[in-house]
């Protein structure tokens, strides 16, 4: 089944893409994956039969020589940068949230941790305070 085949490249494109740290976002060419979906609509479609000399005829166009392709426009790298720094833009201000949040949960746990030793604080005072006294007590008892 040619539409099985086309499903696991698919997967694999999205498993090899470029995952974000932190996040369970991945980065995936999306010429590829559109690519695929079409594809696999044409085997929806017109059969195996008629996917397969589509599949072909592609094939043969994406293999062109290099002459070819030379003659592509610089505007594809420029916009392949453009691209790029839009997600490293992207990823540092991913980056920058993720290190916020971790900050204000780092000060959540610190400050209850400071309410909690303060309590136990008190109740330790609270208890010497009070053992004081009846040690003063029973000294006072034992003095007459």
């Amino acid at each position: 089944m040619e539409i099985l085949g086309l499903l696991d490249t698919l997967e694999s494109l999205i498993l090899d893409g470029f995952k974000i740290p932190l996040t369970k976002k991945t980065l995936v060419n999306e010429e590829q994956i559109l690519s695929i979906i079409d594809k696999l609509r044409l085997v929806a479609q017109g059969g195996e039969d008629f996917a397969r000399s589509a599949i072909g005829k592609e094939k043969l166009l994406s293999n062109r020589p290099a002459e070819n392709l030379a003659a592509a426009p610089a505007q594809e790298d420029q916009s392949e940068k453009g691209e790029s720094t839009v997600v490293l833009e992207q990823a540092y201000q991913i980056a920058k949230e993720v290190r916020s949040g971790a900050d204000k949960y780092a000060d959540e746990v610190l400050s209850n941790l400071e309410l909690t030793t303060t309590r136990v604080l008190r109740t330790v005072q609270a208890g010497r305070d009070r053992l004081q006294k009846t040690v003063q007590g029973t000294e006072n008892v034992s003095a007459r």
